[in-house]
């Protein structure tokens, strides 16, 4: 069962690779993204590289998928782009199990 999941896992790491840079260039268009916001925002993006980093099959901290659902809905309305980019991030986490 392993062997089957492998593939699987492998593309679920490598969109949530993706997720995560597409996110790094969304929040670099962000001009007017408050102080608090983009602190929490990098913060939370370095915790997941660190995981990503260290081990495939790691697990991130739950606390950083829920400061990123709390950043999106917080951004929702005034940064769309960056909040569907944090919500990608959060999918992909889920897929590939982290």
């Amino acid at each position: 069962n392993c062997a089957s999941d492998q593939p699987a896992h492998r593309a679920a790491m490598s969109e949530l690779k993706q997720t995560v840079t597409n996110l790094h260039e969304e929040l670099a268009k962000a001009q007017q993204l408050g102080p608090e916001d983009r602190a929490l925002l990098e913060a939370a993006l370095a915790d997941i590289r660190r995981v990503l980093e260290s081990a495939p099959t790691a697990k991130a901290p739950e606390a950083e998928g829920d400061r990123l659902e709390g950043a999106a809905l917080r951004l929702e309305a005034e940064h769309p782009g960056l909040a569907g980019a944090i919500r990608s991030v959060l999918d992909a986490l889920a897929k590939a199990g982290i």
